[in-house]
């Protein structure tokens, strides 16, 4: 079964997608389907990459066609593949659909570090880095319907949406196959997993018994409804992940770009 692997951004993705390359997987991103197009016309990457932005800029989206359906054919024709794409889970349906997500603090503080390794300028602090990130999340969200029709942060166009915040990628790269087997044995459609440590307590008088753990988002943080004795426990045994419900989401905060009304998790 092939593995779509996206998320947002800071996510630490691609690292996760490499490390089941490593394990088996072949690799699929949509930086080899541009380079591979590039060397079909016979031209060098930044050459094809100017070419692209000179027809983007007149409204002409052949190349993201091309890239498209590259996928779509990838997709349908082999197996055992991971896609390291942003939109791969729209274009290989018949896959185990991955979205990452971290805290946008700990987001930023991952790409302002590599920012920084990598000698770039691109960011003047992180707190510049966190502000970039929100604003790309945001257009992302438009072009994306604009474009598509999608709406890429709506949680239940995935199976699995898994927190990156406290966990490596070996850990995620792990946790992932041991889903997909449980997903393909039938035993859940959709489901979301948290990192405990992450999860914040409210008021316990405020907190409901529950046989779950549920949490409702708000801004980007997570708050503990229900399930505390389960939430305990997990902290506990020093499980990475724990599977969690999303309650009524509240609207609000500029961080709150991610849709999780009609994320409906099975346990």
């Amino acid at each position: 079964m092939n593995i779509t692997i996206t998320g947002n951004l800071g996510s630490g993705k691609s690292s996760v997608a490499k490390i089941l390359k490593e394990r088996g997987y072949e690799y699929s991103s949509t930086g080899n389907i541009f380079r591979q197009l590039a060397m079909e016309k016979g031209l060098s990457v930044e050459e094809f990459n100017r070419q692209v932005n000179e027809a983007a800029n007149r409204g002409d989206h052949s190349v993201d066609k091309m890239i498209d359906d590259t996928t779509t054919r990838i997709g349908e024709e082999r197996d055992n593949v991971v896609f390291d794409s942003r939109l791969a889970w729209h274009f290989a349906p018949k896959s185990f659909k991955v979205f990452i997500i971290t805290d946008i603090d700990e987001a930023s503080r991952r790409v302002f570090n590599d920012s920084l390794r990598a000698n770039s300028e691109s960011y003047e602090s992180q707190g510049t880095c966190r502000k970039a990130l929100i604003n790309r999340q945001k257009l992302e969200t438009v072009r994306y319907k604009e474009v598509y029709d999608i709406d890429y942060y709506d949680m239940s166009n995935y199976n699995l949406v898994i927190e990156s915040t406290n966990a490596s990628p070996d850990e995620i790269a792990q946790e992932i196959l041991d889903k997909m087997a449980e997903y393909h044995h039938g035993s859940f459609d959709k489901i979301m997993e948290l990192n405990p440590s992450s999860i914040q307590v409210a008021d316990h008088a405020a907190l409901r018994p529950s046989n779950t753990v549920e949490v409702s988002e708000k801004c980007g943080v997570f708050t503990l409804t229900a399930g505390k004795n389960n939430l305990d426990e997990a902290i506990a045994q020093g499980v990475k992940f724990v599977p969690v419900r999303v309650s009524a989401s509240e609207a609000g905060g500029e961080d709150s770009f991610m849709n999780f009304t009609n994320m409906v998790t099975t346990f």
